[in-house]
């Protein structure tokens, strides 16, 4: 009887003991749970209670000097398809319900998986056809062929299947880490393979309304989805040029019509937002380092400004560089499951931009540079060194107000893909882009440099005797000391003829005199080398800078005695330096301004750079007077268009109007017209860098950079390019012309 009990008694401790142990497992569960792991189950639990869906935002508008509306989103609709049908799944588990439905549960629970996949294989054909319906369906009414319509969702599907495999690998990866290898890890569909993908963008409202019908009809699987679109109102715009002003051989006393199809694109740019555009590509949208830079979702928390598939992003221009401004924040509502709304968080716009283009004159602008008005071509009285007439010329235009150094136009061509030059980067922006030697344009710089340092006393002459070295007659020469000008010279110039007269070896003298380091400085004070096309928007990227000797360069100069020919070379604006029309345009309003640089801008009431180069008052003033005698003078070299002996007109024919101007032919590689075509050697950059005002306005009011690539000469080439814009200038209101 005793040991009956004691056995009892053991088996009830040892019972005890294990209920004990299980007690304590399940309140360990049980703090892992709600501690532990507690904030992170109650949010999934939430999830599942809780329905979230995000409101669109919009970018802000982007506006010129004006007030004109550039770029703006414009409400539109897009048509959405679900996901399953797109990748095929909901065929397959339609197929699978229908095999289902021939056969029992139990048999269909006693079959083995061939046999199921066999049952499902009879009934998919049906149920691709349906598809197929469907797809023919979407195509007719969206006017679009069967065979677009599928060439979509294919990349559609890719871009899905890729999304998938890159998830499922992390996801994999973080379940191996969690759970080891002996648990297997199930796929689970990703947000992209459930979610409608857009397949028509920005429908007309008849068409919105047709498909809202139409997904009725279809169970709901179209999708009409409020949307916008980036227009650009300003893009398209027709000009009307006025011929009776241009040069003799081109005269004609008519108006001509051209179209343009992207004024400024280049400048205002355009966004990427994953839809399909007109011309029926499908951009690229998103990026991943957009995502990288800015999540919309880092785990489970989400940031309302963070980049999604579908949203707008600025691509280039203005709309990358103000990306952050123009931006806006996407709001979000959450309800519950039964539909009752649980918060509200309303979006933002983004913020309108302002920059300091004038839309219009950009648009005549662009009009002068048309392949239609034949300035941007070669013409037989330009006199080049090749008998290619007719050939199609890359350049570019500046046009600054000098008081605030803002930008009024910025023009490149081509500016897009042209049939009259198709290798001719459209991509590239010359106007701030594109590096080129100064030529003699830089020479009215050198001089006040000179003059400010002490190095050319007020009063002073110098000799032009052809060449600068002593018996060196081939090199360092005066453009006038040739043999087609039978080795003529300037004899005694003060500066402003030899600035109207454009000699050579008085500014070699300068340059010579103020050595090669303070040359240097002197011209990096005037910008060259700053990185002025960042500036415009007060970019972080590097912009464009130019080129100059590096100090190892420098070095093997003073190796080999070549120093002083180089600083020489570069006083007329040769040698090793280059700029852009945006820093030569920038330089010349320094000038107009008396010698206070101002970083030149593109954005409205942006805060500029700023420094004053104390330049002597007196150098100043002889520099303007000489670009004034340059193209107001006989002899000056930017006044005549000159054709030949006694055969010439004047540059500029335009009434009321006081100028000032410099030309300038500079040294360029061959040319090729196109990449298999043979270069073309021994041509140079055209420049034509003109200021002007009012007749009754003693100082420039804005400054004009012409660059025209392989052009030849700068007066020919480029001053009645310069002419034509003064024009524009003045039909827009610029300059006010006085009776």
């Amino acid at each position: 009887m005793l040991s009956n009990m004691i056995s009892f008694h053991r088996r009830l401790i040892i019972l005890a003991t294990v209920f004990i142990a299980v007690l304590i497992v399940l309140i360990a569960q049980v703090s892992l749970l709600t501690i532990s792991q507690g904030e992170e189950r109650f949010i999934k639990a939430s999830g599942r209670l809780h329905a979230t869906s995000y409101l669109p935002t919009w970018r802000g508008r982007i506006l010129d000097r004006k007030g004109r509306v550039i770029a703006e989103d414009v409400a539109s609709y897009n048509v959405s398809v679900d996901g399953d049908l797109i990748t095929g799944e909901r065929v397959r588990n339609l197929a699978k319900k229908d095999a289902k439905s021939k056969v029992d549960r139990d048999t269909w629970n006693s079959i083995s998986s061939e046999q199921r996949e066999e049952l499902i294989a009879a009934m998919l054909p049906q149920r691709e056809e349906e598809l197929n319906h469907f797809w023919n369906i979407i195509a007719l009414e969206g006017g679009i062929s069967i065979e677009e319509l599928q060439r979509r969702v294919a990349i559609i599907k890719k871009e899905v299947e890729q999304t998938a495999k890159a998830v499922w690998v992390n996801q994999e990866e973080a379940h191996r880490i969690r759970y080891g290898n002996e648990e297997p890890f199930d796929k689970e569909p990703i947000r992209e393979q459930r979610e409608p993908h857009v397949v028509l963008a920005r429908v007309s409202d008849a068409l919105a309304v047709r498909f809202s019908l139409l997904s009725d009809l279809l169970d709901g699987a179209i999708h009409v989805e409020h949307s916008r679109k980036r227009d650009y109102p300003m893009r398209h715009q027709t000009v009307f040029l006025d011929r009776s002003t241009l040069p003799n051989p081109m005269v004609a006393f008519d108006t001509i019509e051209v179209k343009l199809e992207n004024v400024a694109e280049l400048i205002v740019g355009d966004v990427r937002d994953g839809v399909w555009g007109e011309d029926m590509q499908r951009n690229h949208g998103v990026w991943e380092e957009d995502m990288q830079r800015n999540p919309f979702r880092v785990k489970d928390v989400v940031d309302l400004r963070g980049y999604r598939a579908g949203d707008e992003v600025g691509n280039r221009g203005i709309e990358s560089s103000m990306e952050k401004t123009l931006r806006g924040v996407r709001g979000q509502v959450v309800k519950h499951r039964g539909g009752e709304e649980l918060s509200r968080i309303q979006p933002r716009g983004g913020v309108d931009v302002q920059i300091t283009l004038d839309m219009k004159l950009q648009a005549r602008i662009e009009g002068v540079m048309s392949h239609e008005l034949g300035l941007m071509q070669v013409q037989p009285w330009h006199r080049n060194a090749t008998p290619m007439a007719g050939m199609p010329l890359r350049g570019a235009v500046v046009v600054l107000d000098v008081k605030t150094s803002e930008v009024l136009a910025l023009v490149s061509t081509p500016a897009k893909r042209d049939e009259h030059d198709k290798d001719g980067y459209p991509w590239l922006n010359r106007a701030t882009q594109g590096y080129y030697p100064p030529g003699s344009i830089i020479k009215p710089l050198v001089l006040v440099s000179a003059m400010t340092e002490g190095k050319l006393k007020h009063g002073e002459s110098i000799e032009c005797v052809g060449h600068f070295f002593p018996n060196v007659k081939n090199v360092a020469r005066c453009w006038l000391y040739r043999d087609i000008y039978k080795f003529r010279t300037h004899g005694h110039l003060e500066p402003v003829e030899a600035i109207a007269r454009s000699c050579n070896i008085f500014f070699y003298e300068l340059g010579d005199r103020l050595g090669f380091a303070k040359l240097v400085h002197w011209l990096q004070g005037f910008g060259m080398s700053k990185p002025l096309s960042a500036q415009l928007t007060n970019s972080h990227s590097q912009g464009s800078e130019g080129h100059f000797l590096n100090e190892d360069a420098i070095q093997d100069l003073k190796n080999k005695g070549a120093l002083t020919f180089e600083t020489v070379s570069i006083s007329i604006g040769q040698g090793a330096l280059t700029w852009s029309p945006l820093h030569a345009a920038a330089s010349y309003a320094t000038l107009a301004r008396g010698g206070i640089w101002k970083s030149p801008s593109l954005l409205a009431g942006m805060k500029q750079n700023e420094h004053d180069l104390s330049l002597d008052k007196e150098a100043v003033a002889l520099a303007l007077g000489g670009l004034h005698h340059s193209v107001t003078k006989k002899y000056g070299t930017g006044s005549q268009l000159r054709y030949g002996t006694n055969d010439s007109e004047p540059t500029f024919t335009i009434d009321g109007v006081r100028i000032w101007g410099k030309t300038g032919t500079a040294q360029a590689p061959p040319y090729k017209l196109r990449k298999d075509s043979e270069p073309i050697k021994k041509l140079d950059h055209s420049w034509f860098l003109v200021m002007a005002s009012s007749i009754d306005e003693a100082k420039p009011t804005v400054v004009v950079a012409v660059l025209v690539e392989h052009g030849g000469s700068g007066g020919r080439v480029a001053g009645p390019i310069a002419n034509q814009v003064l024009h524009a200038l003045q039909a827009e209101g610029y300059l006010e012309r006085k009776p």
